[in-house]
């Protein structure tokens, strides 16, 4: 289901809401949720877990092939790094399906 059709099933379940009002509440959330991510603490996502973006500075020597075949060596920048921990109710549904 995309989101388009996640808005509509919203709709029709919600008869008191407009598909236009459902879709503007979805997406006002969506823009809080990813604001509050890129804060780089743990977010709660009700029913399905917890989830955490941090930005990490990475150590080491790239080594990146380059046109024509050289390779040149190349220190990485920053990187970031996605931790999920789902919640066993979440893990089990996904299971079960």
């Amino acid at each position: 289901m995309n989101h388009t059709e996640r808005i509509a099933h919203i709709a029709r379940k919600q008869r008191t809401l407009t598909r236009n009002r459902v879709r503007e509440i979805v997406d006002l959330y969506l823009e809080a949720l990813a604001e509050d991510i890129s804060t780089g603490e743990w977010i709660d996502l009700p029913g399905i877990g917890k989830i955490q973006v941090v930005r990490e500075e990475t150590k080491g020597v790239l080594r990146p092939i380059l046109q024509g075949g050289q390779r040149t060596l190349r220190k990485p920048g920053m990187r970031l790094r996605t931790k999920i921990r789902l919640y066993e109710q979440f893990k089990r549904r996904c299971r079960e399906a």
